[in-house]
């Protein structure tokens, strides 16, 4: 699925549907891609471990965040609709997590 702005939740949460929260748009023109996976799981399966499976990287919240912190649409983040014209360098970030702090080369 393509989504422009960061901010927005890329799927709606069970709570959201019990509150009645309309689905979040998603932007098929979007500046960036994410993957949207849809698992029905047996009794003492877990999301973590199939997706650990899949893609062969470490599942650990830190790693985790790490990634999440460090992929490119975090430049975005509060800056509002994100416009493919704006600069990077233009756009104010905070980088506070370092790859050493989770193993990462």
């Amino acid at each position: 699925m393509r989504y422009t702005d960061p901010d927005i939740p890329l799927a709606q949460s069970d709570e959201d549907k019990l509150l009645g929260i309309e689905p979040p748009q998603i932007d098929e023109e979007g500046r960036f891609l994410a993957l949207q996976i849809r698992l029905q799981l047996g009794t003492a399966c877990y999301a973590t471990m199939a997706l650990r499976e899949v893609t062969k990287i470490d599942t650990s919240s830190h790693v985790q965040t790490f990634m999440t912190s460090n992929s490119e649409d975090q430049l975005y983040r509060g800056v509002g609709k994100v416009d493919a014209g704006i600069p990077v360098e233009n756009v104010d970030i905070e980088d506070n997590v370092e790859m050493e702090a989770v193993g990462m080369e």
